[in-house]
């Protein structure tokens, strides 16, 4: 955030505490769900100017998001246990900045420690119950769904690349301008709609999006399996752009 960013946070900061808590549950994967609800719930009034309050949830929550992903990512079963058996309050800013989460390179930098602390402990400790809108719930566990889906199906393509299967597409360059014959996922790998949102996270092959969840929800396990199909498809790109084309049309 920038000065005038992080004023804001700091103004309705009770606020995004209390959201925090009411979004969260008992374990790291319930606590990164919180972090998603609270990214993605001004989606449900796209279209209408975002509320100052929900904008400082927003970027509180998109903070811990990140590095939350990456860390439930990498260290599977996480997502069942408590969010402090996966990083404890005590090592949460040392390895934050360890792993360089804390400074970007456009006038961004993180809150104060003791903010981020207050953040993390409100994720760990749940309140019982919650004001938050359940429509705007439903909005954001949607873009949830899609998002992790994408990540595995990013991931399949990702090993086609790397496997030579992009070479048979003609007009194909791993630098050149994006083709309109290229299938969707090549696009959306290097285009920043929504392939930008797998680069918060490392790469990996399709099965490791399911490492946020303790139970997947039926449309993500759906898209890691036929990402994780298309891999020895005859045509992978027409397996993985169908994939993504069921995952975006929703139940």
């Amino acid at each position: 955030m920038n000065t005038s960013a992080y004023r804001q946070v700091e103004t309705h900061w009770s606020s995004v505490v209390a959201a925090l808590r009411e979004a969260s549950g008992p374990s790291a994967g319930k606590a990164w769900q919180a972090t998603c609800r609270l990214r993605w719930m001004p989606l449900h009034s796209a279209g209408t100017p975002v509320e100052e309050q929900h904008a400082a949830m927003f970027k509180t929550a998109l903070g811990l998001t990140r590095p939350l992903s990456s860390w439930l990512l990498l260290n599977p079963g996480a997502a069942a246990g408590p969010l402090h058996e996966l990083v404890s309050v005590d090592e949460l800013v040392p390895r934050l900045d360890a792993e360089g989460w804390l400074l970007g390179s456009h006038q961004v930098c993180a809150a104060p420690a003791h903010r981020i602390r207050e953040a993390w402990e409100a994720l760990a400790d749940p309140s019982t119950t919650t004001d938050l809108p359940a429509p705007a719930i439903e909005t954001a566990d949607r873009a949830r769904d899609i998002v992790v889906g994408l990540w595995a199906i990013l991931g399949a393509t990702r090993t086609a690349i790397m496997d030579g299967r992009a070479d048979r597409i003609e007009t194909w360059s791993p630098t050149g301008e994006i083709d309109p014959a290229w299938p969707e996922v090549l696009k959306l790998l290097r285009g920043n709609g929504p392939g930008a949102l797998v680069r918060e996270v490392p790469r990996f092959e399709p099965a490791w999006a399911l490492h946020v969840f303790k139970e997947p929800p039926p449309a993500v396990a759906t898209a890691v399996r036929e990402a994780q199909a298309s891999m020895a498809a005859p045509d992978p790109w027409a397996a993985l752009d169908a994939a993504w084309h069921r995952l975006v049309a929703g139940p």
